[in-house]
């Protein structure tokens, strides 16, 4: 009987098997990457979400709802800096180790009894200039609270949540 001679891997068959894995780990390597940036901008927007969250629940801590004018909301457009540790911050950070992403927080009231506050004279349907019904009389306010960040890189432009309420006393 004659014995054969065990046959190696060639050359060719080991530079095959390589460009197969390095194609798979450059597949799994370009999923890994796109889920991490829409994580990303996925929480990038949950944060800007609860910062308009807090500016309304503030708005209405200062006493809007229940005040026959409101006179305490107003338009205003403030900076507020979120760190990745999750602190908000109302400065940019001075140390450069702090990472932080800014958000610009814009703050739109139409009263109607403040004159020029509502944009174009629109006072939405139904109207904030209605009388109100019922046992409580006073000012119906519409309040917009928007939430805005650019993600350099990621995305173009600025990108923004909006959050709107109508307050009455």
């Amino acid at each position: 009987m004659k014995q054969r001679a065990s046959r190696g891997v060639t050359l060719l068959e080991v530079m095959a098997t390589m460009a197969v894995m390095l194609l798979g780990v450059a597949a799994a390597m370009t999923v890994v990457s796109q889920t991490t940036r829409s994580n990303r901008r996925t929480l990038t927007a949950n944060q800007a979400q609860i910062i308009a969250e807090q500016t309304l629940e503030n708005i209405l801590q200062q006493g809007c709802q229940g005040s026959v004018t409101c006179e305490t909301a107003s338009n205003e457009t403030f900076d507020v800096y979120q760190t990745s540790e999750g602190f908000q911050r109302e400065t940019a950070p001075v140390d450069p180790n702090i990472v932080a992403r800014k958000y610009t927080v814009t703050v739109d009231v139409d009263n109607s009894v403040v004159p020029g506050s509502i944009e174009d004279g629109k006072a939405g349907e139904p109207a904030i200039t209605r009388p109100l019904v019922g046992t409580t009389t006073g000012t119906l306010v519409n309040v917009r609270v928007t939430v805005a960040w650019d993600e350099p890189g990621i995305r173009e432009g600025q990108q923004m949540v909006v959050l709107q309420s109508r307050m009455a006393p």
